[in-house]
């Protein structure tokens, strides 16, 4: 279960809609990935994944695309290893143990009692609803490799990707500031996206869409937009797409 589904869950239980439902209008987070194998215009596509957690996106995007190739970057080490399990074996499914940033090097990475929440960011606990707290408290802090997407696809002659999804819990912005050569023949970048401080010294949505358009990319879509008890925006999935292949 991945952040976004444990906090609704979490919030359901106290009767909060995290939500507006509107018919053909408000886009489900599970349509995104749909939303993204429409887009790419390839049945091959190479992806990034960062922040895997347990694999959710290779086992629903595979299904929408089974040739897909996919480079996947988790830093906790609890779940690299059910993802080593999950998927050993598979030539289409390459698995790195590591945090994505915008350098080369080591970070303190930490683990929340959540594990869907864990950021190398610590968590702004006191702009986090009250319900939502417990979730975010810190059990442990581990030193964690990192690396860049730019980094990664050099040292690995990776010369083609397509797709770049990104749920760093706050950490996408640095990420994508780490994926400047890869973004110029990215096709579509699908990325969490707050428009609050959820985590002390995180960038949000408009510093991400400022980079985005200035990397040639046009927002195409909001899925799974949260709002809080006074109706403010939390976070959402952003979907870019390039504007040189929108107009092929």
């Amino acid at each position: 279960m991945n952040i976004k589904n444990l906090i609704k869950k979490g919030l359901r239980h106290f009767g909060i809609v995290t939500f507006k439902r509107s018919t053909n209008i408000y886009i489900p987070e599970d349509e995104s990935y749909l939303i993204v194998s429409r887009l790419v215009g390839r049945v091959d596509p190479v992806v990034i994944d960062g922040g895997a957690h347990l694999g959710d996106m290779v086992e629903k995007f595979r299904v929408l695309l089974p040739q897909s190739v996919f480079h996947c970057f988790e830093p906790d080490p609890v779940l690299s290893e059910v993802l080593l399990d999950k998927f050993s074996g598979s030539t289409q499914v390459n698995l790195v143990q590591a945090a994505l940033g915008d350098a080369v090097g080591k970070a303190t990475f930490n683990i929340n009692t959540s594990r869907p929440c864990n950021s190398l960011l610590p968590a702004a606990t006191e702009s986090i609803q009250a319900e939502l707290k417990p979730l975010f408290q810190l059990v442990q802090q581990v030193e964690v490799d990192v690396t860049t997407i730019d980094q990664y696809c050099r040292e690995n002659s990776i010369a083609r990707v397509d797709v770049i999804k990104l749920d760093l819990q706050g950490y996408d912005f640095l990420a994508l500031k780490g994926a400047i050569s890869t973004l110029e023949q990215a096709r579509v970048v699908i990325t969490e996206v707050w428009f609050r401080e959820v985590y002390k010294g995180s960038h949000c949505f408009p510093d991400i869409l400022n980079l985005m358009l200035a990397q040639g990319f046009f927002l195409h879509t909001l899925c799974g937009i949260h709002y809080g008890e006074q109706d403010e925006l939390i976070w959402a999935d952003a979907i870019f797409v390039k504007q040189s292949h929108a107009t092929n």
